[in-house]
Order: structure tokens, then C-alpha cells, then sequence
């Protein structure tokens, strides 16, 4: 009986020092010496899980696909592209946040919120929270691929559309 708590003990342990290694890798890192492109002022909550951006005239779900609540807890989605089209569809359907013209973002208005300050992800977490530092869908297709927001550190690349990524709507604020 000694020997299998001394055992288990280790591995929950070890266990416990490979999870919080895991959580530290991944944790954002802002530069300082760096200004913020997407600072909190430029925003306006509006309390009905959108974000209005008053640079752009756009108004965001503050959640991924799969989240929900203030503060977007849940498990994200990743899904292929033609998924990704479909839940614009089927949320349009819901009419969420009383509105019926949600859609993917080209790739112009997904470079406009990441944030160039920070990295792991390229993102204001204030705004935007729980957003991993991995690809997200444009609207914009080439062939067979589309479009990608990489929010690891803000990049954009061309992605297969039967690979799976992250989905954050949008809309254009009348």
C-alpha cells in the first residue's frame, strides 16, 4: 500500500509540473516599449455579447464559436471553412444580438484587431477574451484554401479549407 501511494503521489506530481508547464508556454506576452493597435477606448461593449469598434464601423462577437458568456468561457471550436460559413448561417437564423447579417471577416477586418503589442496571442483579451493563439477564418477563399489570422503572432496565411479554425463573426454597424 506504501509503495502505490509513494507512486501515485509522483505521478499526480509529475502530472501537476508538465500541466503548469503547459499553461506558462502558452501565456501572453505584451512588449511594453511596443503601442497598443487595439487599445480598450476603441471599443464599446454592448452588453449583448458584441463588441462595437469605432475605428471600423464594425461590430464583433466577443466569442469564438463554442464560447459563451461575458467572459467567452467554454471550448472553441475549430471547424473547416464550409462549417465555419454554415454557423454564420444558423446564428443569422437566431437572429443573435438581434441582428440576421453575421458573416466571416475578410482578412482586411481580421488584421484590424489584432493586437501588435502582444503575442501568444496577437490579441486584446480585455475585448476579446479566451482567444487562442491559433488560426481563425477569413471570408476570403483562393481555390481550395482560404485565408487564415494566425493570433499567435498575427500573421496571415493560406490555409486548406477542410482543416480546422477558429471562428469569431462579424458584422457592419449601420
Amino acid at each position: 500500500m506504501r509503495i502505490h501511494t509513494f507512486v501515485l503521489a509522483n505521478l499526480f506530481f509529475s502530472a501537476g509540473l508538465v500541466l503548469s508547464n503547459l499553461s506558462t508556454a502558452y501565456a501572453q506576452v505584451c512588449h511594453a516599449d511596443a503601442s497598443p493597435t487595439t487599445p480598450a477606448r476603441r471599443f464599446v461593449e454592448l452588453g449583448n455579447g458584441t463588441v462595437a469598434d469605432q475605428n471600423t464601423g464594425l461590430m464583433w462577437k466577443k466569442c469564438l464559436e463554442g464560447q459563451m458568456g461575458a467572459k467567452c468561457f467554454g471550448t472553441a471550436m475549430a471547424v473547416p471553412w464550409e462549417l465555419a460559413q454554415q454557423q454564420a448561417h444558423n446564428l443569422n437564423g437566431q437572429r443573435f444580438a438581434g441582428f440576421n447579417d453575421w458573416r466571416l471577416p475578410n482578412r482586411q477586418e481580421l488584421l484590424s484587431i489584432v493586437e501588435r503589442q502582444c503575442e501568444n496571442p496577437a490579441a486584446n483579451l480585455q475585448i476579446f477574451p479566451h482567444t487562442p493563439a491559433a488560426g481563425l477564418w477569413s471570408a476570403d477563399e483562393v481555390g481550395l484554401n482560404a485565408w487564415t489570422l494566425d493570433f499567435t503572432r498575427g500573421r496571415e496565411y493560406k490555409s486548406f479549407k477542410g482543416g480546422g479554425k477558429y471562428v469569431r463573426l462579424v458584422r457592419r454597424l449601420r
